[in-house]
């Protein structure tokens, strides 16, 4: 399975979406996909795999259950981030007037049902 296109792929359908990767819980990513290609999200990927493993242990410290997406709005970004099982998430980065929120939470989801089986076969 070409991970690289199918982020690519997704990432393209969502209005204002610069930047979505696929990784794991230990900062690495698996595949990733950038409109800039002389940008670097390996930082991006460490920091946010960061924030999940620490959004998700404060979701089970307070009884809220397991943590299944954030949202980061920034000044000039919105970063949609969502888990695919416990080991791997997946996030778009969107930026400018017009950006598809809706559209990258729903391709999160849909991509998890589609990459689960192979990730954890």
């Amino acid at each position: 399975m070409d991970f690289d296109l199918i982020l690519k792929d997704s990432g393209e359908k969502i209005t204002g979406c610069v930047a979505v990767s696929l990784v794991g819980t230990d900062g690495i990513a698996l595949a990733s996909y950038t409109k800039s290609p002389q940008a670097d999200l390996s930082l991006a990927d460490a920091e946010l795999a960061t924030l999940a493993i620490t959004a998700e242990k404060i979701s089970k410290e307070i009884g809220a259950g397991e943590m299944a997406e954030i949202i980061l709005i920034t000044g000039k970004m919105t970063i949609v981030t969502g888990m695919i099982g416990k080991d791997y998430y997946i996030y778009y980065a969107l930026t400018g007037k017009e950006q598809n929120v809706g559209l990258a939470r729903y391709e999160i989801k849909r991509l998890a049902t589609e990459l689960s089986p192979v990730l954890y076969s």
